[in-house]
């Protein structure tokens, strides 16, 4: 996607060379990083960048202990790495 954001406006334009380049460019390399363990990857640093705060805040608010944030967060890691393997070898 992000190639493809170089070219957009040009392609949006009506140029057809900027549509070939990306096109060409789509079909050689477009499914390097489409693997599971990509997914995983990406999975796991979503659940620390948009669980973990979450949950931590919810904690912190409720005076809650320290098992109570790491049974969620391990749940919330666990179906992100899973869902983003998913989505990544299949989508």
């Amino acid at each position: 996607m992000g190639f493809y954001e170089l070219f957009f406006t040009d392609i949006m334009m009506g140029k057809e060379e900027s549509k070939r380049v990306v096109e060409e460019f789509l079909a050689q390399y477009g499914d390097k990083h489409r693997h599971f363990g990509h997914g995983v990857f990406h999975g796991a640093i979503n659940a620390f960048v948009f669980a973990l705060p979450f949950i931590a805040l919810h904690a912190i608010l409720e005076q809650k202990p320290l098992k109570y944030v790491l049974l969620h967060f391990f749940y919330w890691l666990i179906t992100s790495i899973i869902i983003g393997g998913l989505i990544s070898e299949f989508v």
